[in-house]
């Protein structure tokens, strides 16, 4: 199978599984839904780029629970391994699916988000723009914690151990952003940080999950 054909069949068997796909969306949309009945509307738009970030990682985690799993026990993954096209790039085009199916409709979100929150268009756009950047790494940490632990019945406690660590600096440097856009100071530095997370995870996150997946069926 190539790469390019296991995108597609990947994104169509996503699109197929609708229920599981909404959920962490519904999750996101109603947890960030109960922060404006707490707490005052004045207070709302400073708390909105932290906010959105912890419940956009808590929404990633929860699409990445079964994110190996399945294969690895219905030996799909087997079949993978001796598929001729290398087992990284596959890992990358799936991953890429998951990201279109169950990241990209997050920002179709954010217009809801800003009118809840009150947040001005313009801050708006930078904490989409800091999403685009952050969320790439975000996923590829998640699906190396979930390749860890495709083996484990109790795989989603170690996910969330091993990825809520590692993206505290993704949180920091993107809350930065947004802190520094809202003072009116230039955020390239973080942003630059941002991109350059994201594509050494992309180079390197499907070669170290392919590894780790050898590692869960062997």
């Amino acid at each position: 199978m190539t790469p390019s054909r296991y995108f597609i069949f990947c994104l169509r068997l996503l699109l197929r599984q609708r229920r599981e796909v909404a959920l962490p969306l519904f999750f996101f949309l109603i947890v960030l839904s109960l922060f404006p009945m707490v707490f005052p509307a004045k207070d709302l738009p400073s708390l909105a780029p932290a906010v959105l970030w912890i419940t956009a990682l808590l929404s990633i985690l929860l699409s990445l629970n079964n994110l190996f799993r399945e294969d690895v026990e219905d030996g799909f993954l087997t079949q993978l391994l001796l598929s001729p096209a290398p087992l990284s790039s596959l890992i990358a085009m799936k991953l890429l699916a998951h990201w279109i199916a169950y990241v990209l409709p997050l920002f179709i979100a954010l217009p809801l988000f800003g009118l809840w929150y009150r947040v001005p268009t313009e801050n708006l756009l930078v904490l989409a723009s800091s999403l685009a950047l952050g969320t790439p790494s975000l996923l590829i940490l998640g699906a190396i914690a979930a390749a860890l632990s495709a083996g484990l019945k109790q795989g989603g406690i170690l996910l969330m151990l091993i990825t809520l660590p590692l993206a505290t600096p993704i949180l920091l440097f993107s809350l930065t952003i947004t802190d520094m856009a809202a003072n009116g100071l230039s955020y390239t530095a973080p942003a630059y940080f941002l991109l350059a997370m994201a594509i050494v995870s992309a180079s390197l996150g499907p070669l170290v999950i392919s590894a780790s997946l050898r590692i869960s069926i062997s």
